[in-house]
C-alpha cells in the first residue's frame, strides 16, 4: 500500500469509474462528446480563449516540435516515412548523431535529401 496522495485509491478508482459510465460530465463540455485531433485542438483553442490566455505566449512557452516545413499550418504533422535497417546500420546511425549532438531522424533527412538531390 502506498502513501502517494497523487495515486488514487482503490474506493476513488471506484467512484471515478461509476462517474465516467454513468455519463456524469458537463453536457455543455464539448456537446458531451469526447473530441480528438483538430477537433480537441480547436475546443480547448476556444476555451483557453474565453478564459484571456495569451495563446501565442503558451506556444511560446511550451515549444514542441519545430515544423519541418516553415509554410505548413500550425499543428500540421509531417509526413513520416518508416524504413527498417540492419542493426550494425542502426548502430552506426545513433554513433554519428550522438557525435554530431542531432537527432537520428535529422541524418536520415539530410542522407535522403542529398539522395533526392544528386537523383
Amino acid at each position: 500500500m502506498t502513501n502517494d496522495p497523487t495515486i488514487p485509491t482503490k474506493a476513488e478508482t471506484e467512484d471515478l469509474a461509476q462517474w465516467a459510465e454513468a455519463g456524469e460530465f458537463d453536457p455543455n463540455f464539448a456537446g458531451g462528446k469526447a473530441l480528438h485531433g483538430a477537433a480537441a485542438a480547436a475546443a480547448g483553442r476556444a476555451m483557453l480563449e474565453a478564459a484571456g490566455v495569451d495563446i501565442d505566449a503558451v506556444e511560446r512557452a511550451v515549444g514542441g516540435r519545430p515544423r519541418l516545413d516553415p509554410a505548413a499550418p500550425r499543428g500540421a504533422r509531417s509526413p513520416r516515412v518508416n524504413v527498417a535497417i540492419p542493426e550494425t546500420m542502426d548502430e552506426i546511425l545513433k554513433a554519428k548523431a550522438k557525435a554530431r549532438g542531432v537527432r537520428t531522424s535529422v541524418l536520415v533527412r539530410e542522407a535522403l535529401a542529398r539522395y533526392l538531390d544528386a537523383s
